[in-house]
């Protein structure tokens, strides 16, 4: 069974999409400041949202509970 989630968002020329990582990928970017999100629509790069890495980590933190 695989440890990574996935998470809907919306690229900021509003094509839904769906992100996938594990809690420690996830961690690993940020601390690198590389997690970019991309949108395979429109050929978008884009980072994520303050809202959005709560909810990823109250999402990481739930599994982990």
């Amino acid at each position: 069974m695989s440890d990574r989630m996935e998470f809907a968002t919306v690229c900021p020329h509003n094509h839904n999409q769906t992100v996938a990582f594990s809690q420690e990928e996830f961690e690993e970017a940020l601390k690198s400041d590389t997690l970019v999100f991309h949108c395979k629509t429109c050929d978008t790069d884009w980072p994520p949202s303050g809202e959005e890495i709560a909810k990823f980590r109250k999402h990481f933190s739930k599994k982990s509970s």
